[in-house]
């Protein structure tokens, strides 16, 4: 399984439809074949950070996610209520559980 987190810092006027526009994206999201999970969590102590925590089968479905008529519908419009850019990290198993 590959793992991405992203982190997003959010203008404090646009919480409220980001939040929405997110749960949308994250419901389909989670329709995909290729994804294990897609979880959406804010920050306790920072209200305006979130984190995306996705799952995907392999690399191949993760740059699929990225096709998809929602992810694109998504991006094109919470991009704007970014405080700066995201931040991506994608990780890779070391090994596996047997």
């Amino acid at each position: 399984m590959i793992i991405k987190n992203v982190t997003f810092y959010i203008k404090p006027e646009h919480i409220e439809e980001f939040i929405e526009a997110t749960i949308e994206n994250r419901d389909n999201s989670r329709k995909e074949k290729g994804v294990e999970c897609f979880d959406f969590l804010q920050c306790k102590d920072e209200p305006n950070k979130f984190l995306l925590y996705e799952g995907y089968k392999s690399e191949e479905a993760m740059e699929e996610h990225l096709k998809t008529e929602h992810f694109k519908k998504w991006i094109n419009i919470v991009e704007e209520w970014f405080l700066k850019p995201r931040d991506r990290v994608t990780y890779i198993p070391v090994s596996t559980m047997k």
